[in-house]
């Protein structure tokens, strides 16, 4: 794993004139290559891109290289939404809360995917060449160590927000992280509490760090508590209601002898519940369940689901401030970093 260090060194503002003279062509060429012009052979157009693109360089009809002029606009970066129902939605609720923080304090913002749709090529450094941003939040663990490097070199702030990066560690960097080993720990904990003994472990099938840490902290409580952990009980699926429904379906004969299930996402608990109530279990009275994310939805089913908040409100605000704090003039050098974890909450309703 790469740890992204903080360079000092200084832009080089890149012309399209010293791209020519690398190329051995006019600047006009250059021109009309980088504008794709069919005046221009295609082997010229791909070697001046190239050279382009090694020298950090994207022509933009309003910005032809990297200005230090400020736009006073922050970039979110975030991925694209999947089928991961409870992902999107999350995300979908965590991005609305840091554009409602950004616009209540008069900043401008642009949303963008982390990769390219149309080339799977970086947004972060296309909308850095292009002048378009200040500073980032990135609300992604999938984002190339490349890319952090990128902007230490050219003094880009940016705040890592939710995901752990699961490419190089963010030690020199702002970051703001919910405590998913706590939140798994404080769900297990609470069916232990209730008397539960033989729980059932349903988690998402990701190496996403958060979902890692979620399961880690289910052992943890498990061995806190004396329990012995049955891997038979431990089951992984694709992060939706139906996946919950199939895995409690596609093991029936083990059910008699669970009396909690700890599910790491609301969505595919709600499927695990329907399932149970389907089958003749009770939920708390016969099987206890607990989720994960205190998604709205889950106060909607009967049972009212008992899961695990994730606090989007503390993590979009401190994410902001840090930013804003920045971007108002106080430099990075001359302010501590933001280096912290948010404690999730336990949300008892009906479930268990």
């Amino acid at each position: 794993m790469h740890t992204c260090v903080i360079s000092k060194e200084a832009d080089i503002n890149i012309t399209i004139k010293d791209i020519a003279k690398l190329a051995g062509v006019s600047h006009s060429t250059v021109s009309r290559s980088l504008n794709n012009s069919p005046m221009v052979k295609e082997e010229t157009k791909q070697r001046i891109r190239e050279i382009a693109e090694q020298l950090d360089f994207e022509f933009n009809a309003g910005a032809r290289s990297l200005s230090t002029k400020k736009t006073g606009t922050v970039g979110i970066i975030h991925p694209e939404l999947s089928s991961d129902f409870s992902a999107s939605l999350f995300n979908t609720v965590l991005l609305s809360e840091i554009m409602k923080v950004l616009d209540s304090k008069g900043i401008d913002f642009i949303p963008s995917y982390t990769f390219g749709r149309r080339n799977s090529s970086s947004n972060i450094r296309r909308l850095v060449r292009q002048n378009k941003i200040d500073a980032f939040i990135i609300v992604d663990s999938d984002v190339p160590a490349e890319d952090y490097s990128f902007l230490a070199k050219h003094s880009i702030p940016f705040v890592q927000l939710h995901y752990r990066p699961k490419f190089c560690t963010p030690d020199t960097f702002n970051y703001i992280f919910s405590d998913n080993f706590t939140g798994g720990k404080l769900a297990t904990d609470h069916l232990i509490a209730h008397g539960c003994k033989s729980i059932m472990c349903i988690t998402i099938e990701s190496d996403h760090p958060e979902i890692l840490d979620r399961r880690k902290g289910f052992y943890h409580s498990l061995e806190e508590h004396g329990l012995k952990l049955d891997k038979n009980l431990i089951f992984e699926a694709e992060c939706s209601f139906f996946k919950g429904e199939e895995i409690i379906r596609n093991n029936k004969e083990i059910l008699h002898k669970v009396d909690g299930i700890f599910v790491q996402a609301d969505i595919m608990a709600l499927g695990v519940v329907k399932e149970l109530n389907r089958r003749g279990y009770r939920v708390p009275e016969d099987i206890r369940v607990v989720g994960y994310d205190d998604i709205e939805l889950g106060t909607y089913f009967n049972p009212q689901l008992t899961t695990i908040h994730q606090p989007k409100e503390t993590l979009a605000v401190k994410a902001c401030s840090t930013l804003i704090d920045i971007l108002a003039g106080n430099k990075q050098g001359e302010r501590a970093l933001l280096q912290d974890v948010v404690t999730p909450s336990l949300i008892v309703r009906e479930s268990c």
